[in-house]
């Protein structure tokens, strides 16, 4: 067996040398008929010579006649280094090279690789520990998104090969959605004259609504991009700041970055009035992604594991001090914003989370109490009026949501709360991860750009302090140029 063996690698070499290109089926050949040799009559060649002439049974020794065998896709090609030793190379998709020929099929060969990975659920063993298909979708956009665009420090035309890298690779993603469909009842008219009721399929109404307008708010970003060009301002790498002027507070926190440049007299009213266009363009941009992400948040149900590890009661979610100020009726929600003193956006972000948790607990024990499930009981701390618990639970979730969106616009790019994280981390739901994800990759997007026409328009200020920006109103420490009333009717 073993001379039949090595026979059939010789003659395997052989024909390597001669095509450049073989499979295992050939081997395997070489190994089946090398075992039935074995136990073969004696008529066959199991003396243990190896047959004097190479070209014998080639038929069950070479490989197929194609290069991609049924046994095996893998293949080997060898070369003759400049010593004239053979060298093996190993690809593990035979589509790549064919004789050294690149493949034309590479967009492929990429939406293999990453529906391969999603369908892992990032678990590269192909074991058990792999994500859901919603996580991996969600975490798939956000990494696209982080690769594509970055922090994008410059306001410029994204490079060709990123954009159509976007706009490829989200048409992947974003295609589970047309196949996303829900059953509604129909009439129809059977041959007998008699009317049925049947099931009929239509598309995902949330993702009918929200998925257009999402593609539509990704257009108007990319076209804002494209049309920085010829502009008036421009970018110095790390460097002393030209003409000798110092640094504002905000850019002397990344000196590192690049820096915009705007001419000694500052931009033309023409440059300027066009800067502020495509930064109200983008605060609605903006404001519009935000909207739709809050929205698909609150259609994701809180996890039951959450649910069941936070406090049950409203009063120890908040604090004494948050909870004193929530149920001081004599004050207005507005006025509760300046009794919160908070220092950084990470104690803006404390104070949410509380509010979320609490407003989850008061809402718990509302359709509690609604549905029956608990007695009524009066041993609520906060009940020290006439009122049910019910008006005053309902009361205090109303000042709470008042009290969180006013937080939310004051500090409008604040991380994800913790809720929310949790609601996409341990989230089933394929439609509302794409729809989350989406949006709140917009949502950062546009940010970055309005922080950057904030950073040139800054620059502006500082070059020209006569600018008409100098003397508007403020919206953000990165956003000059936008009055408070335009953001108020928005």
């Amino acid at each position: 067996m073993y001379s039949n063996l090595v026979t059939c690698i010789i003659k395997i070499k052989l024909k390597l040398k001669l095509t450049g290109i073989v499979t295992y089926n050939g081997l395997e050949s070489c190994i089946l008929n090398s075992h039935s040799f074995d136990n073969a009559s004696s008529t066959s060649r199991g003396d243990g010579h190896i047959p004097e002439s190479l070209d014998e049974d080639d038929s069950s020794c070479s490989s197929s006649n194609t290069a991609f065998g049924s046994f095996s896709s893998l293949w080997m090609i060898t070369k003759k280094d400049d010593q004239g030793t053979d060298e093996w190379g190993f690809s593990a998709s035979p589509q790549h090279y064919i004789n050294g020929k690149p493949s034309q099929n590479s967009d492929v060969e990429t939406m293999k690789e990453k529906f391969a990975k999603l369908l892992l659920g990032e678990d590269i063993t192909g074991g058990s520990k792999g994500v859901s298909a919603a996580l991996a979708l969600s975490k798939a956009i956000m990494n696209l998104g982080a690769s594509v665009f970055g922090e994008l420090w410059k306001l410029e035309p994204l490079p060709e090969e990123r954009k159509s890298k976007w706009q490829r690779e989200m048409n992947w993603l974003l295609s589970p959605t047309n196949y996303m469909v829900e059953l509604v009842p129909a009439k129809q008219n059977g041959v007998n004259g008699r009317t049925m009721e049947i099931m009929t399929s239509k598309a995902r109404s949330d993702i009918h609504m929200n998925l257009p307008a999402l593609q539509k708010l990704d257009c108007m970003l990319l076209e804002t991009l494209d049309s920085m060009v010829h502009t008036e301002f421009w970018y110095t790498e790390v460097g002393s700041r030209a003409e000798g002027r110092s640094r504002s507070a905000g850019q002397s926190k990344r000196w590192w970055l690049p820096s915009p440049r705007v001419p000694t007299v500052g931009l033309s009213e023409k440059e300027r009035k066009r800067l502020l266009h495509h930064a109200k363009l983008l605060h609605q941009v903006f404001k519009a992604a935000k909207s739709i992400n809050e929205n698909v948040l609150l259609e994701m149900p809180v996890p039951t594991e959450i649910k069941d590890a936070l406090p049950k009661s409203g009063k120890e979610c908040l604090g004494v001090e948050l909870y004193k100020i929530l149920t001081a009726e004599s004050i207005s929600v507005e006025e509760m914003m300046s009794c919160l003193i908070l220092k950084s956006e990470h104690e803006a972000l404390e104070v949410i989370n509380r509010l979320e948790s609490a407003m989850l607990a008061w809402k718990e024990k509302i359709m509690e109490q609604e549905s029956g499930k608990s007695p009524v009981r009066i041993s609520w701390s906060f009940v020290k009026d006439p009122k049910s618990e019910l008006d005053k639970a309902e009361s205090l979730v109303n000042r709470a949501e008042i009290l969180l969106q006013l937080l939310k616009t004051k500090y409008s790019n604040l991380p994800q709360s913790f809720l929310d994280v949790t609601k996409v981390q341990y989230g089933k739901d394929v439609g509302h991860s794409i729809l989350e994800a989406y949006s709140r990759t917009l949502a950062n997007l546009s940010f970055n750009i309005l922080s950057r026409i904030g950073d040139i328009l800054q620059e502006d200020i500082v070059s020209n302090p006569n600018s008409p920006v100098a003397i508007s109103h403020l919206i953000g420490a990165r956003i000059p140029g936008i009055s408070e009333s335009n953001a108020g009717s928005c």
